[in-house]
């Protein structure tokens, strides 16, 4: 999204909706596509928080999976980030990925660690080319086999939890809610937010209502004719069973 539709965006939403004080604004980086105009947007937007692809540090992997996105990119991303005046960032790290080994895991692990992230998120790479056809092009082959991915997932842990003996502190709001017995799961991930309401803008987005699911027409082009036409963008409904609604 270009810099000043982010800032109407943010407008229109203000304009529509109560924002409270203290609301926290979170928002996806691309490290790569992270510029001083997108930067001030942010900064304007009030964004307290921002979540940064990392994956990977190991250049063969990253060679491997089409994103490039040296150490030093994304250090300079976090910096621009913190100096905007956003509190909370967090990296979202994968292990399992093609060509990757348990010593690049820990390497990618240490530089994650340098920049101070507020949020280490983790998660297992998950091949589906079916469903995703960019990943035909990764061979089966060159993925670590479901003994190595264990040992991957293992030594990340153990690395983290030596991390936390050594004085780091999981304060983070959703390490506190889940100590407090408050954190919970919904289709989006783990949230502390008890709300059963959320509305999903945008192409594709979903929203979940107190009885049941709701998605937006997935290709751009329609959506923005359907709200051109001054039509709702929703195409897909799921109703909760009586069964659904205790979950």
């Amino acid at each position: 999204m270009a810099p000043q539709l982010l800032v109407d965006l943010a407008d229109a939403l203000r304009y529509i909706f109560f924002v409270l004080p203290d609301a926290e604004i979170v928002v996806e980086v691309d490290p790569r596509t992270l510029t001083n105009d997108l930067t001030q947007a942010l900064e304007y937007c009030g964004v307290t928080r921002a979540s940064l692809g990392v994956q990977s540090f190991d250049p063969r992997v990253q060679r491997t999976i089409n994103r490039l996105q040296g150490f030093e990119q994304t250090a300079a991303a976090v910096e621009r980030l913190r100096r905007a005046g956003v509190r909370g960032i967090n990296f979202d790290f994968l292990y399992g990925l093609p060509f990757q080994t348990v010593s690049s895991c820990l390497d990618s692990k240490v530089k994650c660690v340098e920049l101070r992230p507020d949020r280490l998120s983790v998660f297992g790479y998950a091949h589906v080319p079916s469903f995703k056809k960019h990943q035909r092009k990764i061979a089966e082959e060159s993925l670590p086999d479901s003994v190595v991915r264990h040992v991957q997932s293992e030594t990340i842990a153990e690395a983290l939890r030596g991390m936390c003996a050594s004085g780091w502190f999981p304060d983070d709001a959703l390490a506190t809610a889940q100590r407090g017995g408050r954190l919970r799961r919904n289709f989006q991930g783990y949230t502390d937010d008890g709300a059963d309401t959320l509305i999903g803008l945008g192409a594709s987005a979903i929203g979940r209502m107190p009885h049941g699911f709701v998605q937006n027409v997935v290709a751009i082009r329609d959506y923005l004719n359907r709200i051109a036409e001054g039509r709702l963008a929703t195409v897909k409904g799921y109703a909760f069973t009586e069964d659904d609604l205790p979950r």
